[in-house]
């Protein structure tokens, strides 16, 4: 393995922002949380390592802030181990958007990462109908896309999976490089363990049809389905695994 894979396989993913609750959620197995609860900051630390039991590679923040009108999140990603002795990685995902009855629309999408030209995908819903969305790297614009109703970048996805009750079979999903369109699923409930203790999920999948996009996301019921377990791959079977060592949002009501 080589720390250019890992950098590549990195940038495949999302969220954080100021603003951290004082005490520590506890790991629950209940079931009662609603889908569309979403406490007002939150945040989820996690381990980051090469495939399933694979080395560590690095740890991630993912965290969030919303005034049940806006929304910004962000995923932060540095190396640690071995890899940060090879080379340090600074990246950050910001995502920032509006919420509304279909859940996210974001508005914004960007990555930076040290001293690299910062890229972005800015979306232009247009009262929805020739809605599009330009990813560019800094002023260039690299690729244009037409938006649907409940597309979503590659971080909003986190939220949007548990946020509504009812889901389209298929979205784009825009990141800072490329847009695809991934058939979205539903699969089993988990009962979960990880670093931050064991928890009751639901588990979503989204492929794209050429296999450069596979996200796998495990949601805790009894905390506002928050990301717990995040697997992030390609066409290439480069995969990062992440699993929380720390949940720090307020337990579901």
């Amino acid at each position: 393995m080589t720390l250019r894979t890992v950098s590549a396989v990195c940038i495949a993913l999302m969220v954080v922002l100021s603003g951290m609750f004082s005490d520590m959620a506890l790991a629950d197995n209940g079931k009662e949380a609603s889908s569309l609860a979403w406490p007002e900051k939150g945040a989820v630390d996690y381990r980051v390592s090469y495939g399933d039991g694979g080395l560590l590679v690095g740890r991630a923040l993912y965290s969030w802030e919303h005034d049940a009108e806006k929304y910004q999140m962000r995923l932060t990603l540095e190396t640690a181990g071995v890899a940060a002795l090879l080379r340090k990685l600074d990246y950050v995902q910001l995502s920032q958007g509006e919420i509304g009855k279909n859940g996210l629309r974001p508005l914004r999408f960007d990555v930076t990462q040290l001293n690299k030209t910062p890229e972005m995908a800015l979306f232009d819903w247009n009262g929805e109908p020739g809605a599009r969305v330009s990813i560019r790297r800094g002023t260039k614009e690299r690729h244009n896309f037409e938006l649907t109703p409940g597309d979503q970048d590659i971080l909003s996805i986190w939220r949007q999976l548990g946020h509504v009750d009812k889901l389209p079979d298929s979205l784009l999903v825009v990141g800072n490089k490329n847009a695809r369109r991934a058939k979205v699923a539903r699969l089993q409930d988990v009962d979960l363990k990880v670093p931050a203790g064991r928890f009751a999920t639901r588990h979503f999948s989204a492929r794209s049809e050429d296999g450069k996009l596979k996200i796998d996301l495990w949601l805790a019921y009894a905390h506002n389905m928050v990301p717990v377990r995040a697997v992030l791959g390609d066409d290439k079977s480069d995969t990062l695994v992440l699993e929380a060592t720390a949940v720090d949002v307020p337990s579901a009501k």
